[in-house]
């Protein structure tokens, strides 16, 4: 895949010189085609757009693919953030109970005007577990380190929402969870 990413930069650069490269399209890849293949055996999609610098991982409903999924989903965050391009990685869990359908950072973040960390991902600065208390791990990765808000992710728990927000709000407070907007 990364030997894929680098042709792509270097096509979308010949074809459009001086662009930059957050105007590409990056790399979408998903365990299903559809809603009915998604609703089937729960879905995992990564977003990769090398422009910015972002890796987004949307998973739905994992746990129907993978009875404990937070060991994966941690792994996989590790290997795509092995790159020192990399300068933040966030996991944005959707679930869906009955006809209720949850989306961690439209309904679950705290700030509506800065990224957001969701179940686990990376920062591009070294932190230890004492400035992240309610973490429930925290690991230097490269230049940056590694952050789990909690082990099981729910968002229809408000326990778990609430650790996920507490781990955010610290994050925040360190600096480490960009404006997104400055209008708020």
């Amino acid at each position: 895949m990364i030997k894929l990413m680098v042709q792509h930069e270097r096509d979308f650069r010949a074809k459009y010189p001086g662009v930059s490269l957050s105007a590409s399209n990056g790399i979408l890849l998903a365990n299903a085609e559809g809603e009915e293949e998604c609703a089937a055996k729960g879905s995992v999609a990564i977003a990769i757009n090398p422009g910015p610098g972002e890796i987004r991982l949307d998973i739905g409903r994992l746990h129907v693919a993978q009875e404990r999924p937070a060991e994966l989903v941690w792994s996989l965050l590790k290997a795509l953030t092995a790159d020192a391009q990399i300068t933040m990685a966030q996991t944005n869990i959707m679930q869906t109970v009955g006809r209720e359908r949850r989306l961690y950072s439209l309904h679950c973040s705290v700030f509506p005007h800065r990224e957001f960390l969701g179940w686990m991902g990376y920062v591009d600065q070294p932190v230890d577990e004492s400035q992240v208390p309610d973490a429930a791990r925290v690991e230097r990765h490269g230049r940056g380190t590694m952050i789990m808000a909690t082990e099981d992710a729910d968002l229809f728990n408000a326990r778990s929402v609430e650790q996920m927000n507490r781990v955010e709000i610290r994050l925040a407070e360190l600096g480490l969870l960009p404006a997104i907007t400055s209008s708020l």
